[in-house]
């Protein structure tokens, strides 16, 4: 037993007042009285001396003055020598009374009046509410009494109604114990007998163990035997969940890890109870991830599983992850590989990886592949997967001190038509803007800090369509293309004055073209790449040769200077000066020598002048913001030669006098601050400060967009409104024009309609066209939720109370970017890994587990939509048309209801469902979903599932699809 004597400091009054009695202690008594005044000034000095330091003297007290109301703990010297003895475990005792038996060598701790009797070892502590008994010839420790509690180092404390521990074996006891664990995401409760628990195994039996935190569980398993291998694995039989006290299911037995780090090991199979007696003659058996895990290191992991389907298929997945935070290096690869039952494979691999080599290297890619479309058709659950393309882009960015290189390619297959879009390589460099005469602006002359930029691009995009009927008309709109874009751009700015130049090349093939496209008998058209030019004899010299691609090349230059002068406010006008060049070569032009052919150059002229202007209504509350755009351009007449003019046509070479409009108007509406309102006492109180400081700049009032609407310019060209006689041709022969509406008070509104003005049969022979505005696009998508603005307002003018912004008691609280989430995908459908439903695997990035937890108030709900419309005139004024909608509401406090659909407004039918509607039961979900792909393919499932750990589930699963048209009911998946 340890002692420590405490000394506690006499405070520093004590101490002056006894050095000042002491200090005449050979005056007589007469002399060591003293005055009154003088009394009365060294008592006020002392009391100085002893005064806390307060505000007023602007100082702070001394920290390393001790409180007077503290002591000073002195360790026993002996006690201090003891522990510092090497070679010796420290073991600490605590009790009311000791007992030591010498000739049996038993100590016997026991605790009175309440108290406990501890034992600590190396941080490991037993603790009985009675006693502690060692024996040390038999080297047992046992707790007496009916409760005992072991504390490890780390870890949960162990409740125990006894423990018995062998020093010599190694090996303890304990009956009747209780303890908490977490396990992945929740916290267990453990409890049963352990008659074997040692470093290397432990074996229990009438274990049970829930993760319910009721006094009475509303469930829990119940094992009759199960035994710990050293690293945290657990083997248990015969186990049993009870729903209460009743039994409802029984395994033969378990295994599970209880380690937190990450191990190798088997993965859990899924297969159901019709997969092992199988129950109908038409049942298509299915049992997927039979396959092992392995943690490589610490970067990286990787796992392969099977996947084997009765009468489709035999798959294998495998996936590697890696992550080097050190090297800021991460990514996987996900690889599937399946072979039909008829024969043939297929393949689908999806990779992703991220590099940032240094601060100005960075790496991405990611690769997504499918071998057959068809088969991803045929054998895909995923509504989601049928109808989105297979992406894949890659890029390298690297930045210089003088600028910025970039180079990346893209690819999309579509599974809808079997198209394949590439674009490889891109490369594009960006020089860093170069001060050229740099001078301070007190001595810059007129020549003096100009600044020179350039930038310039390369990129190759590719078109491969499927392969046309031999037995039809070959259709050269459907060929598959070639193109390479290459450009050029500078440009030199002095304050206001800017000159740019620019030159852009871009060569066009076609592929694959049959030998006889090109009929000789075709009259001759105007301009390179029609009809007509494709048709052109003269055109077309080597039709005996086996030349299959059509080549069409365009070269673009032009240098201009403009000056911008700002007049009033943010009203700018620009003048300009330009001049433009353009040259065309095909492989069917037979004139100009096989080269280009240049078109006249042509000079231009003109300003263009930019404005703001303000409406204000209602007491400035409402802001109506004006920008219009006006654009003036002058092309004189040319000289063009007959090659020119029969190569361009007369209007691409005739003069020019064009005006072009644009317009963009905001509605904005001030708001009140929420935090103005408790923060008014505190700018009252400053009122005065801010009047004696001088004027002050007001704060910035805070705006929402009530509505904005921006319009695409309208361009006029008067000299061809002269030279066809009306005045309707003026405007462009296939004038479209466009809106674009948004809005705050709606998230995510976005509307777009896109109007075709002119009627192209109308007129066709000249003079006036006939005006018939004709919808050809629009796009509409928004989402909205209880809380919406405009749903507010709705319930203030129903006479209804406001409902709080803070979800009720039930909600959960969700950060911003789950809110910013939420608003793109309300349900979460649009991101979920779907697992087995899908052929072609999801990438790391774009995979996410189901959010099951979530949950709102009561009446909460959010929703958003999409509509999508495109047509032409003529036949076909249906066009298509397709509606997606996404809903998520709480109807009651435990039921979710999901549901992602898609409508095709023209088929009048719906193109596919997701459907699932969810039950929460404490620590346990039901789930009831239906999914629908535009291929026919549906599955309907019922799954019950533990929230704290998803891999122990029920489910039932029926399906139709695949290879077969057959139902495939899958039921109890584990």
């Amino acid at each position: 037993m340890a002692s420590r004597l405490r000394v506690r400091i006499l405070p520093a009054v004590a101490v002056l007042i006894a050095l000042a009695a002491a200090g005449g202690g050979h005056a007589p008594l007469s002399a060591q009285e003293l005055p009154d005044s003088l009394k009365d000034v060294v008592k006020e000095r002392l009391e100085r001396l002893t005064r806390a330091l307060g505000d007023s003297t602007g100082l702070l007290p001394d920290t390393l003055l001790p409180d007077p109301d503290e002591g000073v703990v002195v360790d026993d010297s002996t006690l201090v020598q003891l522990l510092a003895l090497t070679g010796y475990n420290l073991i600490q005792y605590r009790s009311d009374n000791a007992t030591f038996e010498t000739e049996s060598r038993v100590l016997t701790l026991v605790s009175a009046g309440g108290s406990e009797t501890v034992m600590n070892r190396d941080g490991m502590e037993l603790s009985a509410d009675s006693a502690l008994v060692f024996d040390d010839n038999t080297g047992r420790l046992v707790s007496v009494g009916s409760e005992a509690t072991f504390t490890p180092e780390d870890g949960d404390p162990v409740l125990t109604r006894q423990v018995i521990f062998d020093l010599n074996e190694q090996r303890g006891t304990a009956l009747d114990a209780q303890t908490q664990a977490s396990v992945r995401a929740g916290s267990w409760m453990v409890r049963g007998d352990c008659p074997w628990v040692d470093g290397d195994l432990s074996y229990c039996h009438r274990m049970m163990f829930t993760s319910c935190d009721r006094e009475e569980p509303h469930y829990h398993f119940q094992a009759g035997q199960m035994k710990l291998y050293p690293g945290g694995t657990m083997v248990a039989r015969d186990v049993t969940l009870y729903f209460g006290d009743v039994g409802v299911f029984w395994l033969p037995f378990i295994a599970q890890s209880t380690a937190i780090e990450r191990r190798s090991g088997f993965l859990p199979l899924q297969f159901s109870v019709n997969d092992i007696v199988r129950t109908s003659g038409g049942y298509a058996r299915r049992v997927s991830n039979i396959g092992y895990y392995w943690a490589i290191n610490e970067y990286a992991d990787a796992q392969v599983a099977l996947d084997w389907w009765s009468g489709n298929s035999i798959g294998l997945a495998g996936e590697l992850h890696y992550n080097w935070a050190r090297q800021f290096l991460q990514g996987g690869v996900n690889y599937r590989h399946f072979w039909r039952v008829e024969g043939g494979s297929e393949l689908a691999i999806n990779t992703d990886h991220r590099w940032e080599l240094s601060e100005r290297t960075r790496f991405r890619g990611s690769f997504a592949f499918a071998s057959s479309n068809d088969f991803v058709r045929r054998n895909s659950f995923d509504p989601r997967e049928v109808t989105q393309s297979i992406d894949s882009e890659g890029g390298f960015s690297r930045r210089f001190d003088w600028g910025t290189l970039s180079a990346s390619a893209n690819r999309q297959q579509f599974l809808s038509d079997d198209r394949v879009v590439s674009k490889f390589p891109s490369v594009d460099l960006s020089l860093n803007p170069i001060t050229l005469f740099q001078a301070p602006p007190n001595r810059a002359r007129l020549y003096n800090n100009m600044t020179w930029s350039a930038r310039g691009s390369l990129s190759r995009s590719l078109r491969d369509l499927p392969a046309q009927n031999p037995d039809s008309a070959f259709d050269f709109r459907s060929a598959d293309t070639e193109a390479w874009r290459g450009s050029f751009s500078s440009g030199l700015s002095l304050g206001a004055l800017s000159i740019s130049q620019s030159v852009n090349l871009n060569r066009n093939t076609t592929r694959d073209l049959p030998l006889d496209f090109f009929v000789p008998d075709t009259a001759a058209g105007v301009g390179v790449g029609s009809v007509g030019d494709l048709n052109r004899p003269s055109f077309f010299p080597h039709l005996a040769e086996d030349a299959m691609n059509f080549a069409a090349e365009e070269l673009t230059w032009s240098t201009g200077v403009n000056y911008q002068v700002t007049l009033v406010g943010s009203t700018s006008l620009t003048p300009n000066l330009s001049i433009s060049g353009r040259s065309i070569r095909s492989d069917t032009a037979s004139v100009g020598g096989g080269g280009f052919i240049a078109a006249p150059r042509r000079l231009s002229f003109g300003a263009s002048l930019k404005a703001d202007l303000y409406g204000f209504y209602y007491s400035d509350r409402f802001r109506h913001k004006f920008s219009p755009t006006f654009d003036y351009a002058y092309s004189p007449e040319t000289n063009p030669t007959d090659l020119q003019r029969a190569t361009f046509g007369d209007r691409a070479i005739q003069p020019r006098n064009e005006v072009r409009l644009g317009l963009t108007q905001t509605f904005e509406k001030k708001v009140e601050d929420p935090a103005a309102d408790s923060a008014g006492a505190q700018a009252a109180e400053s009122r005065e400060r801010d009047r004696s400081e001088g004027p002050r700049r007001l704060p910035r009032a805070q705006t929402v967009t009530v509505l904005a609407v921006r319009t695409s310019a309208l361009t006029y060209d008067f000299v061809q409104a002269s030279e066809l006689g009306h005045f309707s041709r003026g405007f462009a022969d296939n004038l479209r024009v466009s809106n674009q509406i948004s809005s705050d008070y709606m998230r995510g509104l976005s509307l777009s309609v896109e109007h075709d003005i002119f009627d192209p049969a109308a007129g066709a022979g000249g003079g006036a066209r006939g005006f018939a505005p004709f919808l050809s696009s629009a796009n509409l998508s928004f989402s909205v939720s209880n809380q919406s603005t405009v749903f507010r307002w709705l319930r203030r003018l129903a006479g209804g109370e406001e409902e709080d912004d803070t979800a009720s008691s039930t909600a959960t609280t969700r950060t911003e970017e789950e809110d910013a989430e939420e608003e793109l995908d309300p349900s979460g459908l649009e991101t979920e890994d779907l697992g087995t439903s899908t052929v072609l695997p999801r990438s790391d990035d774009r995979r996410t587990s189901r959010r099951s937890s979530r949950r709102g108030g009561v009446g909460e709900w959010s929703a958003s939509f999409t509509y999508s419309l495109a047509r032409n005139r003529g036949v076909e004024m249906a066009g298509n048309q397709m509606v997606q909608a996404n809903v998520r509401f709480q109807p009651t406090e435990l039921w979710s209801v999901d549901w992602r659909t898609s409508y095709d407004v023209v088929a009048g039918a719906f193109n596919d469902h997701v459907v699932r509607l969810t039950r929460q039961m404490h620590r346990w979900e039901a789930e009831f979903a239906f999914q629908q792909t535009a291929t026919g393919n549906w599955t309907f499932l019922f799954e019950v599932a533990l929230t704290d750990n998803r891999d122990l589930h029920f489910d039932y699963e029926q399906r139709t699809g695949g290879d077969s048209s057959r139902r495939r009911p899958r039921g109890g998946r584990f």
